[in-house]
């Protein structure tokens, strides 16, 4: 496991704790900067989508019952549930990520 991949599952634990950043650095022996840092890098990570691309996505039909969805996840965690058929749609949003 490298350095980024034991700092993701710290994060988790860390959110899991209820307590705060110092106090969890403390707990886990690690010095408050460098928990910091890696809370700040992960997040910014996590909050970015990777790209600037925008998709128009019409949302004014109703929805019809027992219509199919489809849920596309990236990599980034980032979820689109879709109850549209339309696969140009959803091969755009596919090559998205």
């Amino acid at each position: 496991m490298d350095k980024r991949e034991e700092m993701l599952l710290l994060m988790e634990e860390f959110e899991n704790s209820g307590q705060t950043q110092k106090e969890f650095s403390a707990t886990m022996g690690i010095g408050f900067p460098k928990f910091n840092y890696w809370y700040r890098k992960l997040k910014k990570e996590k909050g970015s989508g990777g790209t600037a691309d925008f998709v128009r996505v019409d949302t004014s039909k109703p929805e019809t019952a027992g219509r199919a969805t489809l849920e596309l996840e990236y990599p980034n965690g980032v979820k689109l549930k879709l109850s549209s058929g339309d696969l140009s749609l959803v091969s755009h949003l596919i090559r998205l990520f």
